[in-house]
């Protein structure tokens, strides 16, 4: 079951590091049943301090209620992916960096809480930019804890012994992510319904006649 659970935790984290925007924008429900999912699988690892079925569950449990809520809650999809968003930065990067323990898991608890208000606040005022930083920084941060449940003894994914290596290549893979995303903005503006849920820019960008 570790096996299977750090797989899901590293799918999940290339899926949000890479496409999250797009998946915003196109298939806003599965952006945000996978980070429900994610949410949800760090979550019952830190009540549980164990991968499981239990996990499992938790995850499943995230993925449904957030999904659900990307259409009841219409009105409101920008505030709740900036809220969820925010909630996962603040869950997977202490995981990653092997903070989620200090204090009895205290620390990744106020810290979820903190970057879900953050998140709350910000992503009305720079969407793109956040969605790009948040989801490629959690994504990444997933990815190096899926890698270190699947390999425990190397050290560029050993959080307590690798030193630096661990957060340099968590950075390094963050960085690739968000360059991605940025990379294909235009051309994903180009393949979604214009205006749907997009920010100014990027409608304006869709709306643009190509260059010739």
């Amino acid at each position: 079951m570790t096996f299977t659970f750090a797989l899901l935790l590293i799918l999940g984290g290339l899926g949000i590091m890479t496409f999250g925007l797009f998946l915003f924008y196109a298939w806003l429900p599965l952006l945000y049943a996978f980070v429900g999912f994610d949410i949800g699988l760090l979550i019952a690892r830190t009540l549980t301090g164990e991968v499981g079925v239990v996990s499992i569950l938790f995850g499943g449990a995230g993925a449904v209620l957030l999904a659900a809520a990307s259409y009841f809650l219409e009105p409101y999809r920008r505030l709740l992916i900036g809220v969820s968003s925010g909630v996962l930065f603040g869950l997977a990067v202490p995981g990653a960096l092997g903070l989620d323990g200090w204090f009895g898991g205290f620390f990744g608890s106020v810290m979820a809480l903190v970057c879900g208000v953050i998140g709350g606040l910000v992503v009305p005022l720079f969407f793109d930019v956040f969605i790009v930083a948040t989801s490629a920084v959690s994504g990444a941060a997933l990815v190096m804890i899926g890698a270190h449940h699947i390999l425990p003894d190397v050290g560029l994914f050993d959080r307590a012994a690798g030193g630096v290596l661990p957060a340099l290549l968590a950075l390094v893979l963050a960085v690739a992510g968000g360059a991605w995303q940025y990379s294909n903005i235009a051309k994903w503006m180009r393949i979604v319904p214009t205006g749907r849920d997009g920010s100014a820019a990027a409608v304006e960008q869709h709306k643009a006649p190509p260059h010739p």
